[in-house]
C-alpha cells in the first residue's frame, strides 16, 4: 500500500514538472530569436575583432566559443521564463533577458567598434541614458557627459613585426 501511495505521488509530481516546464520552454520560444541573432552578430564581429587585432582565428576555437555561449543562452532564457512562470511576474522575464541582451548587444558594439579604432564606454553610455530617462525629472545632460560614450582610441603599440603590443597598466 505504501509502494503504490509512492508510486502515485511520484508520477503526480512529475506530471506536474513535466508540464511546468514544458510550458516554460513553449514561453520562452520568442525570446530565442533575439538570442540567435545576437550570437551569430558575435561570432561575426568577434572574429573580424580578432583579425583586427591580427590573433591567429581558429575555427574550433570559434565554433567552441559560440556552442557554450548558445548553451548559456539556453539556460538563461529557461531560468527567466520559469521565474516568470513561477512567480507569476512578466517584469521579472523581461529584465533578466534584458540584461543578458544588454551585456551581449555592449560585447557586439565594442567588437564592431574596435576594428573601427573607436573606443566604447559602456558606463558612460549607461550614465546617460540613466540621465535621459530622468530627464523628465527635470535633470539635464550635459555635452561632456555625451561625448565620454564614443571617443577616439588611442592609438595601441605595435611591435616590429605589425602585431599589437599590450599596454601596460596604468
Amino acid at each position: 500500500m505504501q509502494q503504490e501511495t509512492s508510486l502515485i505521488l511520484q508520477g503526480g509530481v512529475s506530471a506536474t514538472a513535466v508540464a511546468f516546464f514544458q510550458e516554460a520552454v513553449l514561453h520562452m520560444i520568442p525570446y530565442a530569436t533575439p538570442a540567435a541573432a545576437l550570437l551569430v552578430l558575435d561570432l561575426l564581429y568577434g572574429i573580424r575583432a580578432a583579425r583586427f587585432r591580427k590573433e591567429k582565428v581558429r575555427t574550433s576555437t570559434a565554433v567552441r566559443r559560440s556552442i557554450t555561449k548558445l548553451f548559456s543562452y539556453v539556460c538563461w532564457l529557461i531560468l527567466a521564463s520559469t521565474l516568470a512562470l513561477a512567480f507569476k511576474v512578466q517584469w521579472l522575464e523581461w529584465g533578466v533577458l534584458g540584461l543578458v541582451y544588454a551585456n551581449e548587444l555592449a560585447s557586439v558594439i565594442g567588437n564592431y567598434l574596435e576594428t573601427k579604432d573607436i573606443d566604447f564606454s559602456l558606463v558612460a553610455f549607461l550614465r546617460l541614458l540613466f540621465k535621459k530617462g530622468a530627464g523628465h525629472a527635470g535633470i539635464e545632460v550635459s555635452d561632456d557627459e555625451a561625448n565620454e560614450i564614443i571617443k577616439p582610441k588611442e592609438p595601441q603599440p605595435r611591435n616590429a613585426r605589425g602585431q599589437f603590443v599590450k599596454r601596460e597598466a596604468k
